[in-house]
């Protein structure tokens, strides 16, 4: 299998099963015009807290064909829009922010002209970061010793 990283302010890795190529910004007018000028996108995502819609960064991506076990396109999205192009089909969309996952299936469209949107909102506990693995006792008992 050959995979291929290449970074666009964001870090990926698009396995070769099929063509894939994703690209990330901010929400600035600059940045989304950026994404908006990017040829053949047909998949758009958008990643965000919920309880607030701020938008968020530096979340990991997974996305794989629903009909495959590999995945096309694998790593962190640098920022909270991003634009891919994908080869037409059903793929799901794995997003993973601070320890906290969310899911969706997409039907990519052969077509940019209307390329398909998720959208995944993460709870407020994930900006918060009060996730992750916790302390063992040893841990604790180590933390509270000078």
């Amino acid at each position: 299998m050959r995979r291929l990283v290449m970074v666009v302010s964001l870090a990926f890795a698009a396995v070769d099963a099929h063509a894939a190529a994703m690209m990330c910004g901010g929400v600035g007018a600059d940045a989304r015009r950026s994404l908006e000028a990017t040829q053949g996108a047909n998949l758009a995502l958008e990643f965000f807290i919920a309880d607030r819609g701020a938008y968020v960064a530096n979340v990991g991506v997974v996305v794989t064909p629903l009909k495959q076990t590999e995945p096309v396109i694998e790593g962190t999205a640098a920022g909270p829009l991003c634009v891919l192009t994908l080869a037409p089909g059903r793929y799901r969309v794995d997003a993973t922010y601070n320890g906290m996952k969310r899911s969706a299936t997409a039907a990519v469209p052969a077509s940019s002209a209307r390329p398909a949107h998720v959208a995944l909102g993460f709870p407020q506990i994930a900006a918060d970061g009060d996730l992750g693995p916790k302390a063992s006792a040893e841990e604790k008992m180590q933390a509270k010793q000078p």
